[in-house]
């Protein structure tokens, strides 16, 4: 049995001395990183549109006033495959608080008749974009099972923002029935299209967005069979049909529940991906033709399985947008590896979350999100959870944090997250396990502008609004140490809380090399010691040195790791407690290959204690 040890004659340390057979601890449970509380104050509107709304409920948010606010648009249906109509709702920001503007700013049409927004359609999903490029965002709307309606309803709506008046003052959004053309099938007969996803970009590279729709292929009364839509910017706002740029296997849908359109390649041309969830469920790509620029000439399908909801997003910081799909059965990430010699992205096999409570995933998700929660520059994760085609909410939503670690790694975001009878959930804290059950959509965007990502949950009992604490780190970095093989310096960040009564302290190591073992230095001095031992890096630690060898860890794919601390048990000799008003510094140290074995050390890290 190898051991590695390394000795640091000016210290008295010895920094190894430990069998590489102990396996790492596992994931530590309660790794408090967001605290979020409820405030039903920041919602206004009737219970039924509002704190009591038990209707399917689709969000798409931005700031449609341009009053520095960020405003909210809920499209609402009666909730799984049904023929439901509801009306949709426009929650303007105002101050911090979301209230109902719907008459005021949305109920305008140039069909008569028809009042917007207070139109009761049954639209499934909404996506926010400036069609006419006039600087002012409107709204678009996929709508689905409304056969035997007038076109105006049956069909996805424009509203149009028509921004302010001569005085300055919002003058609202009105529907424009033209902006949609009339869908036809094969036959040249009027369609009734069912749409379940929407998205807006620029496809024909002419700096016009266009709309993709994905479809859910299921015949009825003169609807058809009628499969996705790719309906291109004419240049002014109204779109046209042009389908014929893409192939049919590109287009057929099962249930195609959600699509983006994203570079996925880095060729400068947007690709459309989407997902069909029934029958030959599936996630396919739709590659832009760099020669013929708005054609679309390969086709692909990384993911089979049971994918119900795909999302494109940079997971691992290495600028190429990955690929995140809530499944059937355990939802994953497959990362985007680079591109074959045809363009098309070489995606990694799935890599399946973490779960530090032993909870695990809980079957259906759907609507999903890759956004950086907690401002440390690497995106987390959202999955919610009801099933949209069957009615059901005894799910939750998972809330995943992202570790970070090497840039590029293939990263396994965990939910940290706990079930206790004295704290509840951990992880995520002031939400509990109940408060993120039966979720249809997550809105996630500074409601009150205080510089953090606030949450507005559309769940099967109501709307709610939920503000950000962001838990920043612990203490303050007083060491900073050389690269490693990521060519990154390793990281060292702690929190929980410095009250010693607490007894609440994590400490976190990231940008370290994968699946290499290290573990945590401590003292109450500081110190600087250059290459010790033939380490690549400096320990930043003097006097008598504890070291955590109880605790040892591997730093696995994400190139990151962390303990748990006992304030009572510090590892010197003796075992110390921390008492209120000492200053300990840390550090930890791991081993590397640059280019041969060797090892390095994170940042130095000085905490006081309360």
């Amino acid at each position: 049995m190898k051991v590695e040890q390394i000795s640091v004659a000016r210290t008295g340390l010895v920094l190894g001395s430990f069998a590489l057979a102990s396996a790492a601890s596992a994931q530590q449970t309660g790794n408090e990183w967001l605290s979020f509380s409820e405030d039903a104050s920041r919602l206004v509107a009737t219970q039924s549109l509002g704190a009591d709304d038990t209707q399917e409920k689709d969000y798409a948010w931005g700031d449609l006033d341009q009053d520095g606010w960020t405003d909210l648009v809920v499209v609402r249906k009666q909730m799984g495959t049904s023929t439901g109509r509801r009306v949709n709702v426009l929650f303007m920001n105002e101050n911090g608080v979301l209230t109902d503007r719907s008459t005021q700013y949305a109920s305008a049409s140039d069909v008569s008749g028809d009042e917007g927004f207070n139109t009761s359609t049954n639209d499934r999903d909404v996506v926010i974009v400036d069609v006419d490029m006039d600087g002012w965002d409107d709204v678009v709307t996929a709508t689905t099972l409304s056969d035997g309606t007038p076109k105006h309803v049956s069909h996805p709506r424009v509203y149009l923002n028509l921004g302010n008046d001569a005085q300055g003052n919002w003058q609202g959004l009105l529907h424009e029935d033209a902006r949609i053309p009339q869908l036809l099938l094969g036959n040249g007969q009027p369609s009734f299209p069912r749409f379940c996803g929407v998205d807006a970009g620029d496809v024909t590279g002419d700096g016009w967005p266009d709309l993709y729709f994905s479809d859910y292929d299921q015949g009825g009364s003169g609807g058809g069979d009628y499969n996705d839509r790719l309906l291109v910017n004419d240049g002014t706002g109204h779109f046209i049909d042009e389908s014929n740029r893409m192939t049919t296997q590109m287009l057929q849908s099962d249930f195609g529940t959600n699509t983006q359109i994203v570079d996925l390649n880095g060729d400068g041309h947007n690709d459309i991906v989407k997902d069909s969830g029934l029958i030959n469920q599936h996630v396919a790509c739709s590659y832009n033709d760099p020669n013929n620029v708005g054609h679309f000439s390969l086709y692909q399908e990384p993911y089979n399985g049971a994918p119900y909801h795909a999302t494109i997003g940079d997971v691992n910081n290495d600028t190429m947008p990955d690929l995140l799909v809530s499944d059937d059965a355990s939802d994953a990430i497959q990362y985007n590896l680079g591109t074959d010699v045809f363009g098309r992205v070489n995606w990694s096999s799935r890599r399946t979350f973490q779960f530090a409570s032993n909870q695990g995933d809980d079957g259906f998700g759907s609507d999903s999100y890759i956004i950086d929660l907690d401002d440390d520059g690497w995106n987390d994760i959202i999955i919610a959870d009801v099933d949209v085609d069957i009615p059901g909410c005894s799910r939750r939503t998972h809330i995943y944090h992202n570790p970070g670690g090497a840039v590029g790694a293939q990263i396994r975001p965990v939910e940290e997250a706990q079930f206790t009878s004295s704290s509840g959930w951990k992880g995520v804290v002031g939400m509990t396990a109940s408060d993120l059950r039966g979720t249809h959509d997550v809105a996630t965007f500074d409601v009150d502008n205080d510089g953090d990502l606030d949450m507005v949950f559309g769940r099967c009992t109501g709307t709610e609004i939920w503000l950000s604490s962001l838990i920043e780190p612990l203490g303050d970095i007083y060491c900073p140490n050389v690269p490693n093989s990521t060519g990154l310096s390793g990281s060292i960040a702690a929190t929980g809380s410095l009250d010693v009564s607490a007894n609440d302290l994590t400490l976190s190591a990231g940008n370290l090399p994968q699946n290499q073992f290290g573990y945590f230095l401590t003292s109450l001095t500081p110190g600087f010691v250059a290459l010790p031992g033939g380490a690549q890096g400096n320990l930043c630690l003097g006097g008598q040195i504890g070291r955590f060898v109880g605790q040892v860890q591997n730093s696995g794919s994400e190139g990151a790791f962390s303990i748990s601390v006992d304030l009572t048990a510090i590892p010197v000799s003796p075992v110390a407690a921390v008492q209120p008003g000492d200053i300990w510094f840390y550090q930890a140290w791991f081993r590397d290959l640059n280019p041969g074995v060797t090892s390095n050390f994170t940042d130095g890290l000085t905490l006081q204690f309360q």
